[in-house]
């Protein structure tokens, strides 16, 4: 690790808070993988859907509802699908099969599952192949979750991660210049630069750090990483910060 990392979950706003809970629960901790498929290119098989509805009023309806779309803690629509935005099927499935029905987990075996994710991936309006999903996580691996028209673009809530100078403006804002774009994260994740990762490139966005604790006075002029949540403002984006990390003891490129 490059330098010390810091961390505060201090004055995070209401909708922000209650978007870290959606996030914390949904995204998966590894890091985004290199894909050569999508969900649109279709991945599963109609068959297949109709096996994993059945699993799913079985194991899944009674904490998500009947409908997985319009019930209880809905498994498709706009928010679900900016949560998993980028990562991929492995991701997801992982998800399932090592923490679902919460605190049941073994309960339920892979093939109900994986049938589950296909019935998902129909519900959220992803088209239907020749071929089931493959049981082989390395081939998961290699299929994307992405909009239809692209990546979907990052909301307030999401958690990013952005990397750049950090700088007090006017004595008063904590900000990153020359940042990165703030690209979606999983807290969790290994920030880049700590374990021999490479640290992120420089950028040209201004960033504002809200509620940074304790204080990084210490690092000011350094180059650092912040992840957090992501609030869009009319005056530029903010990211309310989790975790800090200083990669560099200086902002030189």
């Amino acid at each position: 690790m490059t330098g010390m990392m810091w961390s505060t979950l201090v004055g995070i706003p209401s909708f922000v808070a209650a978007a870290a809970i959606v996030a914390v629960q949904a995204a998966a901790d590894a890091p985004i993988a290199q894909t050569n498929s999508s969900v649109w290119s279709g991945v599963y098989i109609p068959a297949q859907a109709d096996r994993g509805k059945v699993a799913y009023a079985r194991h899944c309806s009674r904490c998500h509802g009947d409908d997985p779309v319009n019930g209880r803690n809905p498994l498709s629509g706009d928010r679900f699908a900016e949560q998993w935005e980028s990562r991929t099927l492995a991701d997801l499935f992982h998800r399932i099969r090592d923490t679902m029905p919460p605190g049941e987990a073994v309960t339920v075996g892979e093939a109900d599952k994986l049938d589950i994710l296909a019935y998902l991936l129909q519900q959220n309006g992803f088209p239907a192949g020749r071929a089931e999903l493959p049981s082989d996580g390395d081939a998961l691996a290699t299929i994307q979750i992405t909009g239809k028209s692209g990546p979907i673009p990052v909301q307030t809530g999401t958690v990013v991660r952005t990397a750049g100078c950090l700088e007090l403006r006017d004595d008063r804002e904590w900000e990153l210049t020359n940042a990165t774009e703030p690209e979606r994260t999983a807290l969790g994740t290994a920030l880049p630069g700590s374990s021999g990762q490479p640290s992120p490139r420089s950028g040209a966005r201004t960033i504002v750090l809200l509620n940074p604790f304790p204080s990084p006075i210490a690092h000011r002029g350094h180059r650092v990483a912040a992840t957090g949540f992501l609030v869009r403002r009319a005056d530029g984006d903010a990211v309310n910060v989790v975790s800090l990390e200083m990669l560099e003891p200086s902002c030189a490129p």
